[in-house]
């Protein structure tokens, strides 16, 4: 995909449509939109404050009383790819289940990994595996989302603390140390 493309492609997604999103488009675009990753969340308030931690903003909101749900979905900007936090009302243990491991990981790109790694210890986040080459970390949502964070261009040098830090979740990361 060339960067003219990635331009197109960014125009069309997210929060760049309107809030009934499928509904509004024309059936003659044959342009293939990605929407949103849904992640379900046993505590909405804990759930956003994590992903606000690393940045998102809710773009929109829908709370079903027919349906007993509340969907938020966060970005990092306006027009940037979306997840739909999913928060089903009543008792945790009836509509919760915990992530499958075929979830796999979000994945964001930071200009400074080690200030937002650094930033995030402070919020109360683990990280699980620290950026000790100074390209990559992981740290978990309070639902047990693996999120993968990234440095933007090339890696910083490797740097204290992070790099004689240890895996805290040695089994969420295991791939990726």
């Amino acid at each position: 995909v060339c960067s003219s493309d990635l331009k197109i492609m960014a125009k069309g997604s997210s929060s760049y449509l309107a809030p009934d999103t499928y509904h509004s488009m024309s059936p003659s675009d044959e342009e293939l939109i990605f929407l949103h990753c849904m992640l379900r969340s046993s505590n909405l308030d804990k759930t956003m404050s994590f992903f606000q931690a690393l940045g998102l903003k809710e773009t929109r909101r829908k709370d079903s009383e027919k349906g007993k749900f509340t969907l938020v979905f966060m970005a990092t900007s306006p027009g940037a790819p979306e997840i739909e936090i999913t928060y089903n009302w009543g008792d945790e243990e009836e509509v919760f289940a915990p992530p499958s491991r075929s979830m796999g990981h979000l994945a964001f790109a930071t200009a400074d990994i080690y200030t937002l790694c650094k930033e995030l210890q402070e919020k109360g986040i683990t990280i699980l595996r620290p950026p000790r080459d100074g390209r990559m970390a992981f740290v978990k949502s309070p639902d047990g989302i693996s999120v993968e964070l990234l440095q933007k261009g090339e890696a910083l040098a490797p740097a204290e603390p992070w790099q004689s830090m240890e895996n805290t979740d040695r089994k969420s990361t295991r791939l990726n140390s």
